[in-house]
């Protein structure tokens, strides 16, 4: 306790140590810290109980005045206290056991493969590489494999990453190509798709009964992508009112949930079989709004 800081000493910020998680880590952690100042052995073990919480720190408290002579002695106590929240090493054998899943990309793989290797002990390089070949399931990648074995670990690893990326490039690119065929709007899935040469329109002196304000159905027919915008919309009603706004004409006069026009035009596309599920049935009230808009 006689010992003196050096000058612009710190004690290391880490995480506390509470006795449940691997003391090994910890160790590593503090040492790594305290390294990176002047600190003497003596202030090595001092400023190590405040990196301790919890029944650690009651570990360390309860030595006798004197009984702590190096920093390595101090370790040493508290890697065999704590010995039993050091996780277990799993047998070899259990590498054999880690197959790829059917839909299992190799970077995923990959990714488990190593964490998997990191509990084995006594990992054996030359052994594991005819077990990854037989575990992986990603064709072109295990085709090479065969044709062309690694000499090593380290090789197998560095081809394999090779063939991850390649994989997720491929990927991606399927996956904008698809993007760009998907752009052009697509009718609503659940309503049945119109006859190639319209059917015959049912006059449209009565309008249907509707479950939502005819607003939303305007906002769900515009994502369809079946609204038409017909010169009709740009005329202007002598009648109108600068306090209103229709979204459908894109202009002041009226109301959108008032607008003729717009009633006709979702008429219209449910006589041809558009917005079906809008349609009220008998008994069914007015719902908040549509869920898919």
């Amino acid at each position: 306790m006689a010992e003196p800081l050096p000058k612009d000493f710190r004690l290391p910020t880490i995480k506390p140590y509470t006795g449940s998680v691997d003391p090994r880590a910890h160790l590593n952690r503090y040492r790594a810290a305290i390294l990176m100042t002047t600190a003497s052995n003596a202030v090595m073990c001092r400023g190590f109980f405040s990196t301790l919480d919890g029944q650690a720190q009651d570990w360390f408290t309860s030595f006798p005045e004197g009984s702590i002579s190096t920093f390595a002695d101090l370790s040493g106590r508290f890697l065999s206290h704590f010995a039993s929240s050091i996780p277990k090493k799993k047998h070899f054998a259990t590498m054999c056991k880690l197959e790829q899943f059917a839909a299992e990309t190799l970077t995923d793989y990959l990714t488990r493969w190593k964490k998997e290797a990191w509990s084995v002990e006594n990992f054996d390089e030359k052994a594991v590489v005819p077990i990854f070949t037989s575990n992986v399931r990603s064709r072109p990648f295990l085709r090479d494999l065969v044709q062309n074995s690694p000499k090593s670990y380290a090789a197998l690893l560095y081809r394999a990453t090779k063939f991850a990326e390649v994989e997720e490039t491929e990927q991606r690119k399927k996956e904008e190509e698809s993007g760009r065929q998907d752009k052009a709007p697509k009718e609503d899935r659940r309503a049945p798709r119109p006859p190639r040469q319209g059917p015959q329109l049912a006059p449209l002196r009565c309008l249907t009964p509707l479950t939502h304000p005819i607003s939303a159905i305007l906002e769900h027919a515009k994502v369809m992508g079946i609204v038409s915008y017909t010169a009709e919309c740009l005329k202007i009603s002598p009648n109108t009112d600068p306090n209103k706004y229709c979204r459908f004409h894109r202009q002041q006069g009226h109301d959108t949930d008032e607008c003729m026009v717009l009633k006709r035009h979702i008429e219209e596309l449910i006589q041809r079989g558009y917005l079906g599920q809008y349609m009220k049935r008998l008994g069914q009230g007015r719902t908040q709004g549509p869920s898919n808009v």
